[in-house]
């Protein structure tokens, strides 16, 4: 068989393999056989052969769609990643390969057109001058002429811009960049503005290549090519105006005038455009009205009003008389019934705060203020829920709650504009107006809500001190009709002014008594508001409260079997800022008189002898009420406690313990439970001392039965806690719970995948870096420091950011310890670092310590180094995330000075093996190259750290590869 032959026989086997992975992709039902086909598809897309296929493909115009278009997108993936695969003297001939396919595409589809432009455009910008002289002129002079050709050519001048601008994946230097950008596109840039002038005023015009006119300046104008003045002095400034009169042009010109005015926003160099562009947004004011219900052109009209408003906002006090009309037509667009359009305009009224606010009081503010109080209306009526709220759907209503918040943003831009008393003053008047105008029977409760949610979103501008307004609203509400939703808005009203109440301590006990009395409403959205009520007036008004103690300790026990767990949480915490605002000798007394019934409830359940989930629920937010007020405190008493606080703290632990005891097992009382002994060992400090050793016991043993992760992060608390006290039985029951702890990990790592058991193993790590830490001994030292190390390469192979970064920081503080800067002895292997000047001063660790600690850590990397290394390499090619690199190779770079010989020795084996879709052989080879050179010529760390810099970067390109495959792949692109 001759050689032509041949080569044609297996050009036409990889045609019938692709077309064959595109019907799968396309056609099978299967799942997974379409998964398959794409992946095939993309791996032969990396070949050097797939050139040849492409090119066979594309112009094979019998074919469907489907392979021609595969064909047009793998000459544009290649180009982008692959052109080294195609020596410099055939990138001419691949160049007018692609011209001539663009040519047989001329009349469509537009898919491949698009794909082969984006093509050209990416292999336009990496041939030099001599390679491809004239770009632009060329294109223009090869589709130019023609009407059939037209739409190809100003698709390709459209891409073109956004090509050379925003593809970064084009691997080529900055200086070739800026040279051949400046060739593509700044200087093309008057001859592109000449050729559309033309063509928009040419006779004969379709729509569809008026659109292609308009979209090819867009993207001139967006890429900063054309600037806004340029454009003025031809006849597209005032025909881009003109075609918003077209119903088929309208959105397209919409988008233009929104780009030039976007590029008229430095003012001052574009003033006389400026002027011309406000003169054409004159008569467009009245179109808005006239537009009525035709929401997609009143949303067009909105954006561009809103394009200059945003643009011109700094000159818009100095400017009155050019610029208050479109002040006036935005304020339009915000009346409008459609939200969508509203929020539009949000962010121009916030811009426009911001000088108004400066010149408050000034005459040339004047005119804004009217404008502002009709903002202030139209925002309240917009906040209005429908007479029928059962016409709003589910979604909608939660869609409409959310975009109050957004509303309420605009409404504080109005205070900033007018003051927040003036603005309070009218959401009072419009209840006092709504009340005074109806009865009990007519009254609607939204005319009442929607005024107060406005005074709910303007809080955070009140003044606390203003004692004209803020009395009449504080007043009021107590009074309000006893209507469900009028009484939630109305203490969520109270929650945002308890800094008021706070220098109005006469108003509590009324206060006081409607929230109580919003607590009776047990399981509504009115109770959670009367319980965030009720924690920020203890909050803000602790001082105050202290007499109250008696009273809210009758009202706690009277609401504790009543209210939701949510409730009697934000109660509890507003209850202990009351409590730790007491005198230190005073607080922890009442304390534990508020704790007392949490306790006993707890007793309760233990007392049951198989309780139901609901009964254990409540045992779990019982200890979730004391966690949430010891946390209050943290640990600021914990050295004002005297010495029978020891014996409160056992006390409380017993009751704990009994409940990990019975109930430990289940998951959420364990998470309650460590949560709990975390804010009590951190309140009673040193007066936890004599609980911990059997705290520990019972958490090594809880662990150990269960495998729940709240028992080892406690732990770790407690280690974090008391590690460096001293004490020799402290320290033995924490190198005891720390050992069991290990032991019971590894168990689990023997039968579990390390995904399945992330949590476990999240902290684990946390724990053995908090160990390092604080005693370092009980890490290095253990009899398990090998468990240890199989632990970290576990969680390093997870997906998860968090957990990798933890454990990195924990290999970095391993394999970079103090204790290696010693001389190193025969017996041990690994490079000593640099030798330390000095030990500390108070002279811990001892010498024999630290060697203890260098004697570990080399063993361990003796033993599990090579694996260590792998898993970096791996990660660090293909699965870490930006945020945890580098760490990644910082931890790789010490591993490499303080372990030379064996990193040499273990790194090209492991780079070898690391998937070639990852990083491809050549930049395998250089990486390799460059790090032995680097580790070998004296641990040279600069280089070193170059050459892993240089491995990721080219897997990120790799990388990058699989994502636009993942995302544009052959299964993606048919559904653009």
């Amino acid at each position: 068989m001759s050689e032509a032959s041949s080569s044609g026989s297996s050009e036409q086997q990889a045609i019938q393999a692709v077309m064959q992975a595109l019907n799968t992709l396309y056609t099978d039902p299967n799942n997974q056989a379409k998964a398959s086909a794409n992946t095939w598809l993309q791996n032969f897309q990396q070949t050097s052969e797939a050139w040849q296929t492409a090119n066979s493909l594309l112009l094979a115009s019998e074919l469907p769609i489907e392979p021609r278009l595969f064909a047009a997108q793998t000459f544009r993936t290649k180009i982008i990643f692959d052109l080294d695969q195609v020596p410099a003297p055939q990138r001419i001939a691949l160049r007018d390969t692609l011209l001539t396919a663009l040519s047989a595409y001329a009349t469509g589809p537009r898919v491949i057109q698009t794909q082969l432009s984006l093509a050209l455009a990416g292999l336009a910008l990496q041939l030099d001058e001599s390679q491809w002289p004239t770009v632009v002129p060329g294109m223009i002079e090869r589709f130019g002429a023609s009407p059939e050709t037209v739409p190809v050519l100003l698709e390709f001048l459209t891409v073109l811009p956004e090509e050379v601008i925003t593809n970064h994946r084009i691997p080529i230097d900055n200086d070739f960049y800026n040279t051949r950008c400046h060739f593509l596109l700044s200087a093309a840039a008057p001859e592109i503005l000449k050729l559309l002038s033309m063509y928009v005023q040419a006779t004969g015009l379709t729509s569809q290549i008026q659109t292609g006119i308009f979209q090819c300046l867009r993207s001139w104008l967006k890429s900063g090519e054309v600037s806004a003045g340029q454009m003025a002095d031809t006849p597209l400034f005032e025909l881009s105006f003109d075609a918003l009169a077209s119903d088929e042009l309208f959105d397209v010109a919409t988008d233009v005038v929104c780009d030039l005015i976007n590029e008229t926003q430095e003012v001052e160099e574009n003033m006389q455009v400026v002027q011309r562009v406000l003169a054409r947004l004159q008569p467009l004011r009245q179109e808005i009205s006239a537009a009525g219900e035709d929401e997609d052109k009143v949303r067009g009209l909105c954006r561009i009003f809103v394009q200059a408003g945003e643009a011109y906002h700094r000159i818009i006090l100095r400017h009155q008389d050019e610029l208050f009309p479109v002040v006036e037509a935005i304020a339009e667009c915000t009346a409008y019934h459609d939200l969508d359009i509203v929020q539009i305009t949000f962010r121009f009224w916030y811009l426009l705060s911001g000088p108004l606010g400066y010149a408050y009081g000034e005459p040339q503010a004047e005119r804004f203020y009217p404008v502002y109080e009709r903002l202030l209306e139209v925002i309240i009526r917009h906040l209005r829920f429908p007479d029928d709220p059962d016409a709003l759907t589910g979604q909608e209503r939660d869609d409409f709650r959310s975009f109050r918040h957004f509303m309420g943003d605009t409404l504080k831009d109005c205070c900033h504009v007018l003051g927040s008393r003036q603005c309070l003053s009218k959401s009072l008047r419009l209840i006092q107006t709504t009340l005074s105008q109806s009865t009990p029977e007519t009254l609607k409760w939204q005319d009442v809500e929607a005024p107060l949610f406005s005074m709910r979103a303007m809080g955070a501008k009140a003044d606390p001190r203003d004692d004209e307004v803020l009395p009449h609203i504080i007043n009021i509400i107590p009074t309000l009709p006893d209507h469900p939703k009028i009484k939630y808005a109305g203490l969520l009203v109270l929650s945002r002014y308890t800094e008021w109440i706070e220098m109005h301590p006469e108003q509590i006990p009324a206060q006081l008594s409607y929230i109580s009395a919003g607590l009776e409403h047990a399981g509504s959205d009115v109770t959670a508001a009367a319980a965030q009520a009720m924690n920020f007036l203890c909050q803000d008004c602790h001082r105050h409260l202290v007499p109250y103690l008696p009273q809210l300790y009758d009202f706690f026990r009277s609401v504790n079997d009543k209210l939701g767990a949510d409730d009697l949480v934000s109660i509890s915490e507003g209850i202990a800022y009351v409590i730790a605002g007491m005198q230190p000798t005073e607080a922890p007394q009442a304390l534990m008189q508020f704790s007392q019934p949490l306790l006993e409830s707890l007793s309760q359940v233990l007392s049951i002898p198989n309780p139901n989930k609901d009964q254990l629920r409540r045992a779990a937010d019982r200890m979730e009420q004391l966690e949430k007020m010891l946390a209050v405190f943290g640990s600021s008493f914990s050295h004002h406690l005297a010495e029978q606080c020891s014996k409160t703290c056992e006390e409380a632990y017993s009751v704990v313990d009994r409940v990990l005891a019975s109930h430990g097992n289940v998951f959420f009382i364990s998470e309650r439970a460590c949560a709990l002994l975390r804010r009590g060992l951190s309140f009673f400090g040193p007066r936890a001392a004599p609980s911990l050793i059997a705290v520990l016991e019972r958490l090594a043993s809880c662990f150990e039965q269960t495998g729940n992760p709240g028992y080892v992060w406690i732990v770790g608390k407690c280690i974090d806690q008391f590690g460096r006290d001293g004490n020799m039985a402290t320290s033995a029951a924490l190198r005891g719970a720390f050992e069991r702890i290990t032991s019971k990990v590894v168990q689990q790592m023997e039968n579990t995948m390390p995904a399945e058991m992330g949590d476990v193993l999240d902290d684990y790590i946390h724990t053995c870096l908090t160990v390092l830490n604080n005693v370092p001994s009980m890490l290095l030292l253990s009899p398990q420091f090998a468990q240890v190390f199989r632990a970290i390469l576990a969680a390093l192979t997870l997906l998860k950011t968090e957990i990798v970064g933890t454990a990195l920081d924990l290999v970095l503080g391993i394999v970079g310890h103090d204790s290696l800067m010693m001389p190193v002895t025969a017996s041990q292997p690994g490079t000593p670092l640099a030798a330390p000047s000095a030990l500390n001063a108070d002279g811990t660790p001892s010498m024999d310590d630290m060697g203890s600690y260098a004697a570990a850590i080399r063993h361990a990397i003796g033993q599990q180094g090579f694996q260590l290394a792998s898993v970096l390499l791996n990660g660090l090619a293909t699965q870490f995330s930006p945020e945890v690199m580098p760490v990644a190779i910082t931890t790789l770079k010490v591993l490499s000075s303080g372990f030379a010989g064996e990193m040499a020795a273990w790194v090209p084996g492991i780079v070898e093996q690391l998937p070639t879709s990852y990083v491809p052989d050549k930049d395998k080879i250089a990486f390799t190259n460059r790090y032995l050179a680097a580790i070998n010529g004296g641990k040279r760390m600069d280089e070193i750290k170059q050459a892993l810099n240089g491995l990721y970067s080219a897997s990120r390109q790799a990388r990058e590869r699989n994502r636009v495959d993942r995302d544009g792949g052959p299964g993606a692109m048919l559904d653009r």
